[in-house]
């Protein structure tokens, strides 16, 4: 027994692409209770820490994470399926997802600039519209991703396969992949 929740590593990329999902999960429901925070405390120690938190999480967790995504995994599985109607699904869905990566792009600036502010300890007002607009996107993709994406991977992507995903990825984040 575990009492530890110890993430998965790169030798088991697909959780460990699953826990990104969670940690994702996790810095948009603080990004979303940063504005009433805001209204209510100003930019004290907490809003602070939260929007530095979240800087960490989306300028660079969530850019290699969605790399892994468009560059790696989802080619991956692409190029694995034999079943042509479900090859058709995959792509339609792909491209859905695809779509939301470069409509988070589009969104995620208005939100960089006042939360840096407020990580140094300016108030600067935060869009509840952008908040919303960011948080709602994931709130259909990720269900998206973890509805279909860990059983094809399961049925279609070989050990070999996993080996080389989980070795980008962690060249992606320039940490050796374990030995």
């Amino acid at each position: 027994m575990n009492l530890f929740d110890t993430p998965a590593g790169f030798d088991d990329p697909i959780a460990m692409w699953m826990g990104c999902h969670r940690r994702i999960e996790k810095q948009l429901k603080t990004l979303s209770r940063l504005p009433a925070h805001l209204a209510d405390k100003g930019v004290d120690a907490d809003a602070t820490n939260a929007a530095q938190a979240i800087l960490r999480y989306f300028e660079k967790s969530g850019p290699h994470h969605h790399e892994d995504e468009d560059r790696d995994l989802f080619p991956l599985i692409e190029k694995r399926i034999t079943d042509a109607g479900e090859l058709a699904r995959f792509r339609e869905l792909r491209a859905r997802l695809e779509a939301d990566h470069r409509r988070m792009e589009t969104i995620w600036p208005r939100l960089r600039k006042p939360l840096q502010g407020i990580a140094d300890g300016f108030p600067k007002p935060l869009d509840a519209g952008d908040v919303e607009a960011f948080r709602s996107i994931y709130e259909t993709h990720i269900p998206a991703e973890d509805g279909a994406i860990p059983d094809l991977a399961r049925r279609y992507v070989t050990p070999a396969d996993l080996e080389g995903l989980g070795r980008s990825m962690a060249a992606r984040r320039g940490v050796e992949f374990p030995a």
